[in-house]
């Protein structure tokens, strides 16, 4: 085809990616409208992670789109007292689209979250479209139905919708199927190579996923093509380079992601076994949902009427038929079969949703749809063929639990309308009266448009509701509460003189979300050995350890440098003050190097013994109560610190105080060490423990400290004393005046993480020491200064990487076209 011919097929294709793009917007609000949920209603969209990650996330992303951030795309100055966020952003936040979020007003960031997740999916729709066309030419209409049915399928309801990040593997499903097609057609080098970039850079996670499912499309493809198999192999190892440069092209974010994976906090893998063939069948019909427990399958009744009428269209080359069917088939029984699934998931089997690779499988339905009508509309018996083995499986499914109320009476009431419109137009088509007339084909369109818009509409209504019963929701989306602890936050803070922490009383990200710069940070990158160095401070957390919370402890405040703290009452949010040393200290030597408990811990990194650890003896109840009797200096604070344990505690005969408010304490979460209040003149500490349902042992020697806190001031007044004199704070970097004559090290209150690299003075920038997880730079001669920076690891490589993948795509285009020009010349 020429050129004219080619810019027919692209204009043709516009018009059903944007029916299939217009639609899908519309069923995803239209859902939303019914369900009353945000922003059309008081019901809270976020659910699990897109309350509590995503969209704090998305908070800081335009924080730094603004300048308003303490860090920038390298370091993060708010979370976990400072952390790299490169990795995090290619994880959470690389799509393209994530940077819209910067349009809106701060106080808005649900609703650009909210407009970014219908954007994807209406291009995963719209992509889709352009996808079916050019594999072939078919019925436009049907083209753009098949789109808005990949683009609102049971995964993107199910699995996507909450999980922003994850729909950008459903647009690159469609586009790596096209890059397929280009390597077929020997077309669109270099756009190949931009296209696997942008969608690597855009969700490592699922870009995996899709590359897989694009080499299988592609050997699809390439069996029922007339091509010879030298010609065969030459498409096969275009389209791998094309991978592989694409890839390569985004290594600067890539490798830094493996890195910050690899000495992530590790969660136990899951433990996968097959759901039962009813329901995993079940959830390729309307109205089901499973909640990540099964393969969210559903495409919609029209689309899977379609692909199972695939082998039974006479159009239908015999070869097509049979290796489209075979891929099919194996495609998912690879889900049933735990290798496979381990291999669809990097190998490594999720706690959470275990089929997150069925969106794929969705993908390859409506590519089997699209072959059932592009070589010919199939015949009455053909149609009744694919409608019996629709039967089959609804008789099948019929007992499965997943099937909500009105599931068999929605899909017997589309399959019956889909069975009637295609009839219809065979009968038109077959009659010389009508052939010509347009109007059939259109009153058609129409009639399944609106089948698809009912169908997936009602679907998606259910399947938020059963997600709703199930996944918890974090509090509304943002309002003038969270805007009046922000703004109490912000007046309060003066980084980097000191920290404000925020606490973490909305979700684990509140830095992020409300400013300052505090412990929380919820990340699946959270550093194992910055959980290590907290939870042997005493700190708590959740998430199997990658959501780390404040702590309400002067000891942990003093070694953080926090200087004002957000603390809510009910009169509303107010700033408690504190003497706080500066962020760099200064210390003659690392001193103690006991950390056997968390209280040993705390003086480790304060310099000084500021606690009382006493003996004491425990009294084991019936009722599942423990009592603790020891002696400490009247006056004292008293603190408890049992992680890993759940139930609460108080002293003699004060209020109770909560050692673990989530479920599976010891598994998910881990208890923050308490205070339990002052220890009376008596100096008797007697502690009551109510362990609740799981009841528990004497707590090991330890456990108990009583904080003196004249000492504390003490030691923070000579810490202040020595300290740094001045300290500027920049996006990954940190200097600070010291004192004249300083000597021994300079400690940072930072923790020691892969990528700093820290110089004295005029010396070299050299790897800090690690003291007690915190940054600590060694002082030699008359340094009075000292300087961090931070780069993330795999940065270095990864540029490198990159610019030689850019340079040998460039070398790669401009030899192709200038042989195309000795050739035409």
């Amino acid at each position: 085809m020429g050129s004219d011919g080619s810019t027919v097929r692209r204009r043709s294709a516009v018009l059903p990616a944007l029916v299939a793009g217009v639609l899908v917007a519309a069923v995803f609000i239209a859902s939303g409208i019914i369900r009353e949920t945000y922003p059309f209603g008081s019901l809270s969209r976020s659910t699990n992670d897109l309350g509590t990650q995503y969209i704090p996330f998305f908070a800081h992303l335009w924080d730094i789109l603004h300048g308003r951030a303490q860090g920038d795309l390298l370091f993060n100055w708010q979370s976990a007292f400072g952390v790299g966020f490169l990795a995090d952003y290619g994880v959470d936040l690389g799509s393209p689209l994530s940077l819209l979020v910067g349009l809106f007003p701060r106080d808005q960031i649900d609703l650009a979250v909210y407009v970014i997740t219908v954007l994807k999916l209406s291009l995963a729709a719209a992509a889709m479209a352009v996808l079916l066309l050019k594999m072939h030419k078919g019925p436009r209409w049907v083209a753009a139905i098949l789109g808005a049915s990949y683009g609102v399928c049971g995964w993107a309801l199910d699995d996507g919708a909450y999980v922003p990040m994850w729909l950008d593997g459903l647009i690159a499903l469609p586009m790596f199927f096209l890059v397929a097609e280009w390597s077929l057609r020997r077309t669109n080098r270099l756009l190949s190579v931009l296209v696997v970039a942008v969608f690597w850079l855009s969700n490592f996670y699922t870009a995996y996923m899709a590359t897989i499912a694009a080499g299988i499309f592609l050997l699809a493809r390439v069996l029922t093509s007339d091509l010879g198999w030298l010609l065969r192999l030459r498409v096969v190892l275009r389209h791998g380079i094309s991978f592989v440069l694409g890839i390569a092209l985004v290594a600067p974010i890539l490798l830094p992601v493996f890195a910050a994976n690899d000495a992530a906090t590790p969660s136990p893998s899951g433990v996968f076994k097959a759901s039962a063939i009813d329901l995993f069948l079940s959830r390729l019909l309307p109205l089901s949902e499973g909640v990540g427990r099964t393969a969210s399958l559903y495409v919609g009744t029209v689309a899977l009427l379609l692909a199972l009428t695939m082998p039974f269209n006479r159009f239908v080359p015999l070869r097509t038929k049979a290796v489209w069917v075979v891929t099919t088939v194996l495609l998912a029984l690879s889900f049933r079969w735990a290798p496979t699934q381990e291999m669809w998931h990097g190998f490594d089997t999720p706690n959470g949703s275990q089929y997150r690779e069925a969106f794929v499988l969705c993908g390859v339905i409506i590519v089997l749809g699209w072959l059932a009508v592009a070589y010919g509309l199939p015949s009455p018996i053909a149609v009744l063929c694919g409608g019996a083995l629709l039967a089959v499986i609804a008789v099948v499914s019929n007992g499965s639990p997943l099937l909500t109320r009105h599931a068999m009476t929605v899909l017997i009431a589309s399959g019956a309308v889909t069975l009637v419109v295609f009839g219809t137009i065979w009968a038109v088509r077959r009659s010389a009266a009508l052939r010509r007339t347009k109007w059939p084909v259109a009153v058609a369109f129409a009639v399944l448009m609106v089948v698809v818009a009912v169908e997936t509409t009602w679907t998606a209504v259910v399947t938020d509701e059963g997600r709703a019963k199930v996944l918890s929701a974090t509090e509304g989306p943002w309002d003038a509460a969270q805007t009046k602890r922000r703004d109490t936050v912000a007046a309060a803070q003066d980084w980097p003189q000191y920290r404000t922490e925020p606490g973490t009383s909305i979700t684990p990200n509140d830095p992020m979300l409300l400013g300052g710069q505090g412990a929380g940070l919820y990340s699946s990158l959270l550093p194992y050995t910055l959980n290590q160095t907290l939870t042997e401070l005493g700190f708590g957390w959740s998430g199997y350890g990658r959501a780390s919370h404040a702590l309400d402890n002067p000891v942990t405040d003093a070694i953080f440098a926090i200087g004002a703290k957000l603390q809510l009452r009910a009169s509303g949010p107010k700033i408690i003050r504190s003497d706080a040393p500066p962020l760099v200290t200064v210390r003659r030597n690392l001193g103690l190097t006991d950390t056997s408990t968390a209280y040993a811990a705390q003086e480790r990194l304060l310099g000084t013994k500021v606690y009382e650890v006493p003996d004491y003896k425990g009294t084991r109840f019936a009722t599942g109560n423990v009592k603790l009797v020891g002696a400490c200096t009247p006056g004292t604070t008293a603190f408890l610190n049992l992680p890993r344990v759940g139930g609460r505690a108080r002293l003699a005969d004060g209020a109770w105080h909560e050692l673990s408010a989530t479920r599976r304490p010891g598994i998910n979460t881990s208890s923050a060490m308490v205070r339990l209040g002052t220890v009376p003149k008596s100096g008797v500490v007697l502690i009551e423990i109510n362990f609740g349902e799981a009841p528990q042992g004497i707590p090991p020697s330890g456990a108990v400290g009583c904080l003196d806190q004249q000492a504390l001031a003490k030691v923070i007044r000579r810490l202040q004393a020595s300290g740094a004199t001045h300290v500027e704070a920049g996006g990954h970097s940190i200097r600070a005046t010291l004192p004249p004559g300083s000597k021994g090290y300079a400690v940072v209150s930072v923790p020691r993480v892969s990528g700093w690299q820290c110089s004295a003075g005029d010396g070299k920038a050299q790897t800090p020491r690690d003291y007690g997880g915190l940054v600590a730079v060694p002082l030699t001669g008359a340094a009075d200064r000292i300087e961090c920076t931070f780069i993330p690891p795999g940065l270095r490589r990864g540029l490198a990487i990159g610019a030689a993948s850019a340079l040998l795509t460039l070398g790669i285009v401009l030899f192709g076209w200038r042989w195309r020009r000795r050739v035409r010349s």
